[in-house]
């Protein structure tokens, strides 16, 4: 269980977070020329993704293989959008994904309650047309529950940490055709500030069927490797990967 210090934390970062989305266009705007045109999109999109690894603490873990049919089966609530930002050079981006999910695994036989929160904020500055390189930070706050269904019943493996992993990477931008658009991203992160590693491979085609509208569709993966480094052991080493389709408005 969080003590008060870390849910006074975990506020002030939600805090942070909101602040700095309040206030991006803004940002951004003090980031380029007066004479730069901001080009700003909002999207909303659903992540077809499973689940693959493990997660656990010192006194034991699961392993965790959930394809999106079994998160979809056992999904309690979730909510993915994203923010981008763009100027003549730079650019900032937001994305936020909140999953509350039930897998379950069949060795051992154990249920894993799992609430999962990635905020990923990053800057990236044009070096060539349609290549940023860039760099920001992912937080990361994961809380689980592994329940394991034997007899006699054990008590639950309960877990909750949050963490920072700076990140750096490059984003690529290319127009296929009047409509038609490629996005791609890589990052890589952690370097044992906060996970051991952590990177991220996505590609996307756009569609554009009006100015102000856009449609995406592709795949993206995140892969996690954590282990805190206190008395509690927590690890959580898991990889997000699956298609995914959205759309977004352009203002």
């Amino acid at each position: 269980m969080l003590n008060n210090y870390s849910g006074y934390k975990i506020k002030l970062l939600h805090i942070i977070f909101l602040s700095v989305l309040a206030v991006s266009p803004l940002s951004l705007h003090a980031a380029v020329d007066d004479e730069d045109e901001i080009q700003s999109t909002a999207s909303l999109y659903i992540w077809g993704a499973g689940l693959k690894g493990s997660t656990g603490n010192a006194a034991g873990g699961a392993p965790v293989d959930a394809s999106f049919s079994d998160i979809l089966d056992n999904l309690e609530s979730g909510i993915m959008w994203n923010y981008r930002g763009k100027g003549d050079k730079w650019a900032l981006g937001i994305d936020y994904i909140y999953l509350n999910i039930s897998p379950s695994s069949d060795a051992p036989p154990a249920t894993v309650d799992l609430r999962e929160t990635v905020t990923e904020l990053s800057v990236g500055y044009e070096v060539q047309p349609g290549l940023e390189v860039l760099a920001g930070f992912r937080y990361i706050d994961i809380r689980t529950s592994v329940m394991l269904n034997v007899q006699p019943s054990p008590p639950p493996i309960t877990g909750a940490v949050d963490w920072f992993d700076p990140i750096v990477g490059l984003d690529y931008r290319r127009a296929l055709s009047g409509k038609w658009k490629f996005f791609g991203r890589g990052d890589i992160g952690g370097f044992g500030v906060g996970s051991d590693l952590t990177w991220q491979l996505a590609g996307y085609f756009g569609y554009m069927p009006s100015k102000n509208w856009n449609l995406f569709a592709g795949y993206r993966h995140i892969d996690v490797d954590y282990e805190s480094d206190n008395d509690n052991k927590f690890f959580y080493d898991i990889a997000i990967s699956g298609p995914l389709i959205g759309f977004g408005y352009n203002f």
